[in-house]
């Protein structure tokens, strides 16, 4: 996957936008990491710490609840949730486009942004908060999507799979409206 031509469409069809935040006690916001390596483009995903009283063990993307307290907008809770998470501060300047809103089973509200990375970068897991840190090969994973028999037909839930990893729910719909682009 190119990652001039992905960038070049994800600002155009999902530029950022500033708009006032309907707070709640689950709103939240994740990052989508999308970065060279090994001469291919890689997402960057985690498996949440098992201990975690929600979507524990589930594959995801760094990011967390807004906190009004710290966080002045969405943007800046995936940045800061990133770092918490995974020890990596990305600058605003690289995150290139914000995806539609994500509804999860359990009643999060999911803002996501994504980022487009000039490099891999050293990642260090929160142990509190990840058990695993996975870089993806972004092409092989969209190569796996199948519909997710957990859901009726009328649903259209996807999942994808990485190695013996099932990414299902919330971050199966992110990575299928990166990959509606057809840019891979």
């Amino acid at each position: 996957m190119d990652l001039f031509l992905i960038t070049t469409k994800l600002k155009n069809e999902f530029p950022l936008v500033q708009q006032p935040i309907d707070t709640h006690l689950q709103t939240a916001a994740i990052l989508v990491m999308l970065y060279p390596k090994h001469n291919k483009t890689h997402v960057l995903m985690t498996k949440r710490a098992l201990h975690l009283n929600s979507h524990a063990g589930e594959i995801s993307f760094p990011g967390g609840v807004f906190e009004e307290e710290e966080d002045e907008n969405l943007l800046e809770t995936a940045l800061r949730e990133t770092h918490e998470e995974i020890g990596v501060q990305v600058e605003a300047s690289k995150v290139i486009a914000q995806l539609p809103t994500v509804n999860t089973r359990l009643g999060f509200e999911i803002t996501p942004f994504v980022s487009v990375l000039s490099e891999a970068m050293e990642f260090d897991a929160e142990e509190d908060e990840v058990e695993e840190i996975l870089e993806i090969p972004f092409t092989s994973l969209l190569s796996t999507q199948q519909r997710d028999v957990g859901f009726s037909p009328d649903q259209d839930m996807v999942m994808y799979w990485f190695k013996h990893h099932r990414i299902w729910g919330a971050s199966a719909k992110i990575l299928r409206k990166i990959q509606h682009l057809s840019v891979y």
